[in-house]
């Protein structure tokens, strides 16, 4: 490629850097420098994690080329990205990871205002680059306007960031109210609280399994909320919409909301096969490791990861990056004592909601609920309730099967024995039931048994760490009324331990 007189070349240079902005100044300098340096491939790149550059502009052989991330390691743009302007012949045996199509390379650091390396400009042709002094003066002009250009870009995404974190502060004060809805009495219920405590004091990456509806993100949000980064944010990625090439380059800004945090990736096996190696290079790597953001990985999937990969469907390094602990996510129909509870935390909270005088659901519409197969789980139990309530103004809300979508009750009820070939037979109830009225729901015989055993187990204790409430997954004043209400006192039960100390928390 001819290269132009010192003249034009200084021309060309002042008329790039007076009409080129933004994105398109760096598009316009790479073509620029091209041209001076009679190259035949220019870049200008900025830093990435793990040893990687980004580029944010290729010009090869007279046109552009769209961007992308490489590996420094085994490249000349290694010295350079370290701080070190560099002109070198290319060879196999020193640059075995450079561009072997050319023969020369020439490189500059673009630096912040303190020295820190941003990124850097590389150039490679076929012939050994020997720059002349107004060559090297241009290159350093471009430099210094690329490395101010760059700093800008910075600014601009820190601003960003900080509008990013004010939004994840809002969705944070807005989710903690969900947290509450982690309710229920069923053995089920009672092993995920267990396991939400063991995985909030440690750090390492969780996979939730689960279906559809269970309410993965929840248990996500309260294993943050419980572990030691609950004062830094959760920022949660849809990874449906990693589809998009945009998404994938934003990753490294969504990561940075969450450093300190939790990085929640939901329904991570929807992923297509690239796209899981591509958001692999930009995961943090196990914590603890120099260079690795503070990020921790809760990731959800209801599809079976594992044959995925046995199937060759799914990286095995991504999955064995995430699941360092895995929880599974009991279906509703497992769930069938917590059914009253659910019901009764939706009503209330959706009744407020919608101005409805709702406060008791008809038996009739319980016994339906608890012999339905739930294939949406709470998800659907919530919606259901919601549109009952809209369908309805009165104090005994009524569920009738006109609610429950297209199945059969008969064929609800086979679907449901079948998911639980041990359940017991359950029974119509008589008259409205109130939901504060546990006695009246049929399950208290469950409930109280349930009750005592952990009592019992915590000696009687409700509140603090180790206390009922927390083991039951309620709130200490939730649980007091439900003792009540169920006839549970201490003095009727003379025969359970004491406590090893007053703390003032066991139940009276």
């Amino acid at each position: 490629m001819p290269v132009p007189e010192t003249g034009d070349a200084l021309e060309m240079l002042a008329a790039s850097l007076a009409r080129a902005r933004g994105d398109h100044f760096f598009s316009a300098l790479a073509a620029h420098l091209a041209e001076v340096l009679g190259a035949n491939e220019t870049m200008i790149c900025e830093a990435a994690a793990n040893r990687r550059a980004r580029t944010l502009a290729v010009w090869r052989r007279g046109e552009p080329v769209p961007n992308y991330d490489y590996d420094l390691e085994g490249t000349p743009c290694a010295r350079v990205q370290a701080g070190q302007a560099l002109a070198v012949e290319l060879t196999a045996a020193s640059y075995p990871g450079a561009l072997q199509r050319y023969g020369g390379y020439f490189g500059m650091p673009l630096a912040a205002n303190d020295g820190a390396v941003l990124g850097h400009l590389a150039v490679y042709s076929e012939r050994l680059l020997s720059l002349n002094p107004v060559q090297r003066a241009i290159c350093d002009i471009l430099a210094n306007r690329c490395s101010a250009e760059l700093r800008l870009v910075h600014v601009k995404r820190e601003r960003a960031l900080l509008r990013g974190q004010r939004r994840q502060l809002r969705a944070e004060v807005a989710a903690a109210q969900d947290l509450d809805r982690l309710i229920g009495v069923s053995p089920a219920h009672v092993r995920i609280m267990g396991e939400i405590r063991n995985a909030a004091l440690t750090a390492v990456n969780v996979l939730l399994r689960g279906e559809p509806g269970t309410g993965k993100e929840l248990v996500a949000r309260a294993i943050h909320a419980t572990s030691t980064r609950a004062a830094k944010p959760f920022v949660k990625i849809d990874c449906a919409a990693l589809s998009i090439d945009a998404e994938i380059t934003s990753l490294p800004q969504t990561l940075a909301l969450a450093v300190g945090g939790t990085l929640f990736l939901d329904e991570v096996g929807v992923l297509s096969f690239d796209m899981q190696a591509r958001l692999l290079n930009v995961l943090p790597a196990s914590q603890g490791e120099p260079g690795s953001p503070n990020v921790r990985i809760i990731a959800a999937t209801n599809r079976d990861l594992y044959r995925k990969v046995r199937d060759g469907e799914f990286q095995e390094a991504l999955y064995n990056r995430l699941t360092m602990l895995g929880i599974d996510i009991p279906p509703l129909r497992a769930r069938v004592e917590d059914i009253p509870l659910l019901i009764q935390d939706v009503m209330h909270r959706r009744a407020r909601r919608l101005g409805r005088r709702a406060q008791a659901i008809d038996p009739q519409s319980l016994s339906e609920l608890s012999n339905y197969s739930w294939p949406g789980n709470i998800r659907e139990l919530e919606n259901l309730a919601e549109r009952a309530l809209v369908m309805q103004d009165a104090p005994i809300l009524k569920i009738t099967t006109d609610y429950l979508g297209t199945t059969a009750p008969a064929e609800r009820a086979a679907l449901a024995a079948a998911a639980d070939p041990g359940a017991t037979t359950r029974t119509t109830l008589a008259g409205p039931v109130d939901f504060d009225d546990t006695l009246s729901t049929g399950l208290h015989v469950v409930q109280r048994d349930h009750i005592l055993r952990v009592l019992d187990a915590t000696h009687w204790v409700i509140e603090g760490a180790h206390g009922a409430a927390l083991k039951l997954g309620l709130k200490p004043a939730t649980l007091r009324h439900r003792m009540k209400k169920l006839g549970i006192s201490r003095a009727a039960n003379a025969g359970a331990p004491a406590p090893a100390s007053a703390t003032g928390n066991e139940a009276r």
